[in-house]
């Protein structure tokens, strides 16, 4: 089976090699049985999100207080964001925080994700009528009051922009959190994108009630997914 650090890895490479943060930039965690938690670490010894291995994951209790880990490694500064969204919501067990470009740009400018697409992508869909929330401070969440403030701007959604900073996604598991950090991007993207030739059109209500049904997404969804990304990380790569 494998462990919660690689798993946590795992997200990371695959956020590395999708190019969705500045290197070194943006960590993972999962809340672990014990109410610890396993993030991705910083420091001299860490390697790069896209090169992430389970040695570069290190424990930390609810206090932020690294347990264990390997010299040269030390939680984030910013492990106040998990650590505030474990408190706030009890149904999540895994957290992302990354500096994708696309997404930055539109909370930079106040421009809102619109649902222009349907049954191109279901769960990215499903992901927007979730919400898409902004946390309206550029500043590093590296304290509680900043990562309850952030928590309650996340509210009950699976994502959260984070104006000129960067963006905060939830699961319930690393894979998901991660693929939430992915789609958030493609929708960025399209809205971009779509912005380029004229004013974009949302979808029909009625297709998007078809589309999305009951608003959950479907777990052989996110292990389908998962599959093509972590094998596309993993191309070329010694890890």
């Amino acid at each position: 089976m494998t462990s919660p650090a690689e798993r946590v890895a795992a997200a990371c490479r695959v956020l590395g090699r999708l190019g969705l943060t500045r290197e070194p930039a943006g960590h993972v965690s999962v809340l672990l049985d014990d109410g610890t938690v396993a993030v991705k670490a910083r420091g001299p010894a860490e390697s790069g999100l896209r090169y992430a291995s389970a040695d570069d994951v290190v424990v930390v209790d609810r206090d932020g207080t690294t347990l264990s880990g390997g010299p040269g490694l030390k939680a984030p500064q910013e492990i106040a964001i998990h650590l505030a969204v474990y408190r706030a919501r009890p149904e999540v067990t895994s957290v992302a925080h990354v500096h994708p470009t696309m997404p930055v740009i539109f909370g930079v400018c106040d421009v809102p994700l619109l649902p222009v697409i349907g049954a191109y992508d279901p769960y990215a869909l499903r992901l927007l009528r979730r919400g898409v929330p902004v946390y309206g401070r550029a500043v590093l969440v590296n304290t509680p009051e900043l990562g309850d403030e952030l928590a309650a701007a996340l509210g009950p959604a699976d994502v959260c922009l984070m104006r000129g900073h960067g963006v905060t996604t939830v699961g319930r598991s690393p894979e998901e959190a991660a693929l939430n950090v992915v789609k958030l991007n493609e929708l960025a993207e399209l809205n971009f994108l779509a912005r380029q030739l004229g004013e974009p059109r949302c979808i029909d209500p009625a297709d998007e009630k078809a589309v999305v049904g009951d608003g959950r997404t479907r777990p052989e969804l996110i292990d389908s997914a998962w599959r093509y990304y972590r094998r596309l990380a993993e191309e070329g790569v010694a890890t």
